[in-house]
């Protein structure tokens, strides 16, 4: 399995070829607007529902769940949708022990990965209830299905 130097270097070499082959990135570039209205939106229902101060004041107590190696899961395909959206990445992990991505401002990144976006901890299970997140999950859904077939077309480009 490659590591997460090689998967970057993979985006950005991806990032390069989609930018040089215009039609495509016209294509590419609706599906990616319409991806991030899902994530803003997704982003929104978060703080709306308080999960994001819940994931806030976990990160200040030093207990974040975005533990080492959770950026093995990133595909160079999901490094690539953030490139594509201007996003930078680190040259080397900010916090010793955590995801590669994670910062002391939260996760660098805005494209995130199926596990991220899913995971639910017992800190929000027990303090969130299931209709609280109803509307966050269904925008949750969107935003994977619609950046899982951009992924697809990124793995066949």
């Amino acid at each position: 399995m490659p590591d997460i130097h090689e998967k970057i270097k993979l985006a950005n070499l991806k990032k390069e070829r989609i930018i040089q082959a215009k039609d495509f990135s016209l294509e590419l570039n609706s599906l990616l607007r319409e991806l991030k209205t899902y994530i803003i939106d997704a982003e929104r229902e978060r703080h709306r529902t308080g999960m994001a101060k819940i994931c806030s004041q976990c990160a200040i107590e030093n207990k974040p769940c975005c533990g080492s190696g959770i950026e093995l899961k990133f595909s160079p395909e999901l490094l690539t949708i953030n490139l594509l959206y201007g996003i930078s990445f680190p040259n080397k992990a900010k916090i010793d022990g955590m995801c590669f991505f994670l910062t002391n401002k939260g996760c660098c990144l805005f494209a995130r990965d199926v596990f991220c976006i899913n995971f639910i901890c017992d800190r929000i299970k027990t303090e969130l209830s299931i209709n609280k997140l109803k509307k966050l999950r269904e925008l949750e859904g969107l935003q994977l299905n619609l950046q899982f077939k951009i992924e697809e077309i990124l793995k066949n480009f």
